[in-house]
């Protein structure tokens, strides 16, 4: 199951995939912070950041399980994949204040214990 190739720039911009594949991924996902002001750039890839964001909200067309594949983070269900991404996008474009709380990489939610 391969990320998906609709998001626009991921395949075109270089800079897009590093975004998500390595400052969302597990190593760096709780610097988010250090981002804001480069996602508020005029840069072309700050814009196609945005952009991309955008379709994936709009869209929805990735799964909990082709993000953790992208990134190693596992948000176990794509509801929440989503809540944790539109709180990025209110946090880099809107009035959020703080970044959102991406999931612990050790916590597995109890509903998932006995499925």
């Amino acid at each position: 199951m391969e990320f998906p190739q609709s998001i626009p720039h991921f395949s075109d911009d270089r800079e897009v995939e590093t975004f998500f594949r390595t400052m969302l991924g597990l190593e760096y996902i709780d610097d988010v912070h250090l981002h804001r002001e480069w996602a508020r750039g005029k840069k072309p890839s700050a814009r196609h950041v945005r952009e991309a964001l955008e379709y994936l909200l709009r869209e929805r067309p990735a799964t909990s399980t082709q993000w953790a594949r992208l990134t190693e983070v596992s948000f176990w269900e794509d509801d929440r994949l989503y809540g944790y991404l539109q709180g990025l996008y209110d946090y880099f474009y809107g009035d959020r204040e703080d970044p959102p709380v991406p999931p612990d990489p050790e916590e597995i939610p109890p509903e998932k214990y006995w499925q």
